[in-house]
């Protein structure tokens, strides 16, 4: 535990993901909280994972983190509360490990974890009557990213768990360090490196821009909806053949983003109205591969794409204009340019924050989130004593842009999960939007 340092510096990307919890509170929403349901079948034990989470130094230094904000005009930072917080619960539910999130407990659901109130990260074991179980980890956004939270999940499969890793392996060394005359210097540079992204901004976000929110205040009332889009082994095979078909390689979430925008399309399209250009941010993970690669905090910045609505219909025109601006952001370094700009907000309070970086939308942000998590558990085949069969991501929502879209594969199975509110989309609208998200990968004709 003496490894594990007790005050680090947010990065830009903590920073801004905490504004976006806050603004979602204030608006009646639920905070920025994500989970990784895994189901379990076999012999899975509580009391295995309740001792293993107990005696990791690593969990339980993640529970007792907290954001505090020492002076006004200072950047807020991360600090360890004295005060051992408890993060594992368990719970006996009647039913079986069916759909997701139906059959997890709903106090489960409606946990507050937020970053300025230790713990913001919590393991819930769902013991089903049919014997299997869900393993739920839930943590606000703001702590960590999903790379991080694959690696906490290896650490608690593994027996290593117990000893407390090397610092760097958890925190970036550079968040350890703060130098209030230093970063005063390095402003004049900062700033430099951070004009960029105001460029790439006031290029990607040109008005008109396509919203599924009704109106720019979304309602408190809303509610929050999952719909689960699972591929089977064989459907999976069909769209990874297809994605080579398009010349996608590689660029396997660039496929993905293209066949969402495509179904996306098509619903606004049914709406009429004014056409639209497509604006999506996607994560960019800033970790270095040849540096340890830190579990705690948001290693990322943003990648942003904009796409015509004249081109999002034809799949093959779409993913090479995707490639094109991915090619040409990072031959400009766009993202460290953002994480750059993100930093410098960090002095600023969350709500001007927001205020500032909506200004260049009009308050929109963007046509919908969208993320590819990867393999997900990878090399991960028991986990606490069951089999792991199942491995779903539950992301949040904020409205707007009203829709979060995460992909992931776990083994040879392909998901996507559509996060929604209800104002935003219809229940028919989103039964439309699987259909055609399916026939996108899939090379098919939507019905």
């Amino acid at each position: 535990m003496s490894t594990l340092p007790r005050h680090i510096q947010l990065t830009g990307g903590d920073y801004f993901i905490h504004a976006v919890d806050r603004r979602m509170r204030r608006a009646g929403m639920a905070g920025n909280i994500c989970r990784i349901v895994i189901r379990l079948e076999g012999v899975p034990d509580a009391e295995r994972f309740r001792h293993r989470v107990a005696a990791a130094p690593v969990f339980n230094w993640l529970g007792g983190i907290r954001l505090q904000r020492s002076f006004p005009g200072f950047p807020p930072a991360w600090r360890t509360a004295s005060q051992r917080a408890e993060i594992f619960h368990e719970h006996a539910a009647n039913g079986t490990a069916g759909d997701i999130p139906d059959s997890l407990p709903p106090a489960l659901l409606r946990r507050e974890l937020r970053a300025d109130r230790n713990p913001a990260i919590a393991l819930d074991f769902v013991r089903h009557a049919d014997g299997s179980a869900h393993l739920v980890f839930s943590w606000n956004h703001a702590l960590l990213d999903v790379r991080g939270v694959e690696m906490l999940l290896q650490r608690l499969r593994d027996d290593t768990a117990r000893d407390a890793p090397p610092g760097e392996e958890v925190v970036n060394p550079d968040q350890t360090r703060f130098n209030l005359l230093r970063r005063w210097l390095s402003l004049p540079r900062r700033m430099m490196t951070a004009r960029g992204s105001l460029a790439l901004i006031n290029k990607t976000c040109l008005e008109p821009l396509f919203s599924l929110q009704p109106s720019r205040h979304p309602a408190a009332t809303g509610e929050h909806h999952y719909r689960i889009v699972n591929f089977s082994e064989q459907e999976t095979a069909r769209i990874d053949e297809h994605g080579q078909r398009l010349n996608a390689g590689f660029r396997r979430s660039l496929f993905y983003l293209a066949a969402m925008l495509k179904a996306v399309h098509a619903i606004a399209r049914q709406r009429g109205g004014e056409a639209g250009a497509y604006l999506v941010p996607v994560p960019h993970d800033l970790r270095r591969r040849d540096a340890p690669r830190p579990i705690f905090s948001n290693q990322i910045s943003f990648l942003f794409y904009r796409i015509e609505p004249n081109m999002a219909d034809n799949l093959p025109e779409t993913i090479a204009e995707l490639a094109r601006q991915m090619m040409d952001q990072a031959r400009e370094r766009s993202p460290e340019s953002f994480a750059a700009a993100m930093d410098m907000f960090k002095p600023m309070p969350p709500g001007f924050y927001m205020y500032r970086l909506s200004l260049p939308t009009r308050g929109k942000f963007a046509s919908f989130f969208f993320s590819d998590a990867g393999e997900t558990c990878a090399g991960m085949d028991m986990l606490g004593g069951g089999r792991i069969t199942a491995v779903t991501h539950l992301a949040p929502t904020s409205r707007p842009p009203g829709l979060t879209v995460v992909f992931s594969r776990f083994r040879k199975q392909l998901s996507a999960v559509l996060a929604y509110g209800d104002e935003c989309l219809s229940v028919t609208e989103v039964d439309r939007l699987e259909r055609g998200l399916r026939a996108a990968l899939a090379g098919e004709v939507a019905a």
